[in-house]
């Protein structure tokens, strides 16, 4: 399956190239609209459900015959897609999730390949010879390179922060939102004709969250470290439980999820360290270290529950008709530009002296502006817009626990550009609270079996 370079990826995304792949669905499955995907799923350790050759000659056929039909919404199938209840969220193995994000997997551990017999008659894929791929599909062949890839996404995201501080000592925040999420709506608008209908509502409820999510962690980084900002929006790993449970009514308690009670109190305890805790004070009150909570950090948090009921919203969406992360994010951050304009307005700086450098292009042709005009180009273009097209190319190559684990660096990497960009200085709560929340983010990447040495004999029993 062709991909394209990282080089090439930006253009990919202003011009619109995408593929469209279709697929049939078996008639003993549920009759659900599937989206464009050249992958094959299979379940594992059961043979394939497609008629052998042996069956078709007219032998009797050894495994259960099932009729594959074409989906009458799709037209000449490129691929044949075996369902195996993917669409159903609460099946782990079905599309990887993270970050807001789900894809359907590229990766079968027990699939052998293409073109081969896997002794049952069925029928079986792989990567074309190895001197026949290109560089690009060596290294999302192989099991370091998506790794990298995602890893290098969560850098990316990293450099939000600094830079938004660097953009708000220079531009009203408003102003730098709006640039940024202009050029980020802009370079994905080719996918925006690319959401299916159904998803056309939810999308844009989701995009008012993720505006929520963009517009507080502008305002917070006007007075609160940049470092602070990334680790207090951390806060999602509480808020997506939370939902799930308030929402979708799921059954999220210790004995249920106890990964999720656990980075729940890792979280907590971390944000409670940041902002309560000052060594430096010599202790004091409590009343003295709750008065130095600012409205910076609420924002910060309230960045938190706007970015995680988008992530909520988004994976509902994509667990029902996976392969529309592109288009959801460019709904997402066209809904987040138009609100940020109102923002502008709203906002006063509009009709000032000095107004008219704020707004693009002409914060290009300022020289004062350049820095600030830069670090907008940066976040719109490559974290907002071309980080997204980095996510959904490594996602599918890995499991949701590693690319959660994955993720889970970024703000470190924030702290690690704020040190370096901006000078800034960390305290003993910064590095202990700070690490408590990363923890809390990689807790999430663990699963009930692994708390059985915990649970009670009724628990245990459920996991044998």
């Amino acid at each position: 399956m062709p991909r394209s370079t990282l080089a090439v990826a930006t253009t990919c995304l202003l011009v619109g190239l995408s593929r469209e792949a279709q697929c049939f669905a078996p008639t003993t499955r549920r009759r659900t609209r599937t989206p464009s995907s050249t992958h094959l799923h299979r379940r594992r350790h059961q043979p394939s459900r497609r008629p052998t050759a042996t069956a078709l000659a007219g032998d009797v056929a050894t495994e259960e015959s099932v009729e594959t039909v074409q989906d009458e919404s799709l037209a000449d199938p490129a691929s044949v897609v075996f369902y195996d209840d993917f669409l159903d969220p609460d099946n782990p193995l079905g599309v990887v999730c993270a970050r807001g994000v789900c894809v359907l997997p590229d990766f079968d551990d027990d699939v052998p390949t293409i073109g081969s017999s896997n002794g049952e008659g069925a029928v079986t894929t792989s990567m074309p010879p190895l001197g026949d791929q290109s560089l690009v599909e060596r290294i999302l062949g192989s099991y370091l390179g998506p790794r990298l890839l995602l890893a290098f996404a969560s850098v990316l995201y990293g450099t939000n922060f600094p830079l938004g501080s660097m953009m708000n000592d220079s531009l009203p925040p408003s102003a730098a939102t709006s640039a940024r999420m202009l050029l980020a709506s802009l370079a994905l608008s080719p996918f925006l004709l690319k959401l299916e209908g159904e998803l056309a509502a939810s999308a844009l409820l989701c995009g008012t969250f993720t505006a929520v999510g963009y517009i507080s962690q502008s305002l917070s980084l006007v007075d609160t470290s940049p470092a602070k900002v990334a680790f207090l929006g951390a806060a999602t790993v509480l808020v997506c439980p939370a939902l799930e449970a308030l929402v979708d009514g799921k059954d999220v308690s210790v004995g249920k999820r106890p990964q999720t009670w656990l980075a729940a109190a890792l979280c907590l305890s971390g944000v409670g360290i940041l902002e309560l805790w000052n060594p430096g004070s010599g202790g004091g009150d409590a009343a003295g270290a709750l008065g130095g909570i600012g409205v910076g950090d609420l924002l910060a948090l309230l960045q938190a529950v706007g970015f995680g009921t988008s992530f909520f919203l988004t994976e509902r969406m994509m667990t029902k008709v996976p392969g529309q992360a592109l288009p959801i994010t460019a709904v997402q951050v066209s809904v987040t530009a138009l609100l940020s304009m109102v923002w502008c307005v709203s906002d006063g700086w509009i009709g000032t002296e000095g107004a008219g450098s704020y707004g693009l292009p002409s914060m290009f042709l300022e020289p004062t502006l350049r820095m600030a005009s830069l670090a907008v180009l940066w976040t719109g273009i490559a974290t907002t817009a071309l980080n997204r097209f980095i996510e959904t190319t490594a996602l599918g190559k890995m499991k949701s626990a590693e690319a959660s684990v994955i993720l889970a660096t970024e703000p470190l990497w924030a702290s690690l550009f704020a040190a370096l960009w901006l000078g800034e200085d960390f305290g003993a709560n910064d590095y202990v609270g700070g690490a408590l929340i990363v923890l809390a983010c990689l807790a999430t990447a663990l699963r009930r079996e692994d708390f059985a040495f915990v649970l009670g004999n009724e628990e245990k029993e459920q996991l044998r």
